[in-house]
This record gives C-alpha cells, sequence and structure tokens, in this order.
C-alpha cells in the first residue's frame, strides 16, 4: 500500500500466521522497517519487488524492536550486506533474553549483528529526517519513528488502532507502556502505522483512538 511518494505500508493480514507489519521509505537511502519473520519474509520480498523495490539492494534495515516477528528477516538483509538496526536496549534484549524467548516461541534465534544503534533523536535518511522516540514499555527496546513533515507516526507495538502491544513478554510494562503511549499522544500525527492491524488515518481519528486507548486500555495495565 502506497501511503505518498517515498512511504509504503505492507500490513500483515493473514489470521493463520503471526507477523508484523513492514513499511518502506524510499529515497536516497531506501529503509525497511520491521522485515518480519525470516520463513515468511518471501511474500514480503514479492510485495517489494510488485513497487519496483529490490531487497537485496536496501540501504538500511530498522526494527522497532527485538522480537522475532519483527526481526527475524533482518538476518537474510544482513546476508546481503543490509546494514541493521535498532535501539541499543533492543540488542542487550537479543543477548540476555532472545534465545529463550524464540525458543518458547517455537523458533530458532538466528545469528545476528547490529550495525546502528538508534537512539532518541533526529535520524537522517537522505533528505527524510525523522524523530527516532524511545518508547519502553512491550518491550525495553522498542522504539517509535515520527516523521514531522508528514506527520507519520510509525508507532511499532507500542499502539494499533484500538490496541496496545501486550506487557506479558519477559521485559514489558504496563507502567512504562502508558508513559511512552502519553508521549506519543502529545505528537501531531495525522498517519498512524501501527506493528499490527490496520492504519489510522486523520487527524481526528487518531486522536479519537489515543482517547480510545487511554479509557479502555490503562486501567488495566
Amino acid at each position: 500500500m502506497k501511503i505518498f511518494d517515498g512511504l509504503y505500508f505492507y500490513p500483515w493480514e493473514s489470521y493463520s500466521q503471526n507477523n508484523c507489519n513492514s513499511l518502506m521509505i524510499t529515497g536516497k537511502v531506501n529503509t525497511l522497517i520491521d522485515p518480519g519473520h525470516q520463513a515468511l519474509f518471501p511474500q514480503l520480498a514479492k510485495q517489494l519487488e510488485s513497487d519496483g523495490i529490490d531487497y537485496k539492494e536496501l540501504d538500511l534495515a530498522i526494527n522497532t524492536h527485538s522480537h522475532p516477528d519483527h526481526f527475524e528477516a533482518s538476518v537474510s538483509l544482513a546476508s546481503y550486506n543490509v546494514p541493521i538496526a535498532m535501539h541499543p536496549a533492543g540488542e542487550d534484549y537479543l543477548k540476555k533474553i532472545g534465545p529463550a524467548f524464540s525458543q518458547a516461541l517455537g523458533h530458532k534465534m538466528p545469528e545476528y549483528h547490529i550495525d546502528l544503534y538508534l537512539v532518541e533523536g533526529e535520524l537522517e535518511l537522505g533528505e527524510t529526517r525523522l524523530q527516532v522516540y524511545h518508547t519502553p514499555g512491550h518491550s525495553p527496546g522498542s522504539i517509535c519513528l515520527y516523521w514531522p513533515e508528514r506527520k507519520v507516526l510509525i508507532s511499532g507495538d507500542l499502539i494499533f488502532s484500538q490496541g496496545v502491544g501486550r506487557t506479558d513478554f519477559p521485559g514489558g510494562s504496563g507502567t512504562l507502556l502508558k508513559e511512552s503511549i502519553e508521549r506519543m499522544a502529545e505528537l501531531e500525527i495525522e498517519v498512524l502505522l501501527p506493528g499490527h492491524g490496520p492504519a489510522v488515518f486523520g487527524a481526528q481519528d487518531v486522536k479519537r483512538n489515543f482517547q480510545f486507548i487511554k479509557q479502555m486500555y490503562f486501567q488495566m495495565l
């Protein structure tokens, strides 16, 4: 799904297999965000190809966090010398919790190498400038990416359409999740692109979504 020139959104719509939504920012630095499960990556590769994007020629792969359904396919990209990026706490999570967590989910922990650490501040992707926010709660190394010029929030598993990321996985925290959601709710957002489920379009609908989540979920976190 083309959101606008330079931004593509690939929602995962299968109900039989869990995987994340993926995003693609094109331009001088072609960047894939959340490549998903390694075994399911061929489906995303076909979607990228249909949009004229060769995943073997990417300039960067960003992971909003290090859970297998977002991170695994980064290993496939790394084999084509695509640099891999995540928050430092995400790599720490992989080292300390990743093997046991992957095994519990029925997956084998892949070998990996992180090339770029994303911390709070501006991230320049050619002419595209994003703001990186550290938003723990679902996972210690979770980040959101905000595109101020376009008023787009790439929220990972922090917030969905009428939902939030679960906090019962290792390293999860309801308190931190609420704090992170409150921070993102202060941004001027017209397009919300979550890690699972449909996108939310329009400033008023995005605001209503934040309000719904605060009313329905905060008391349970």
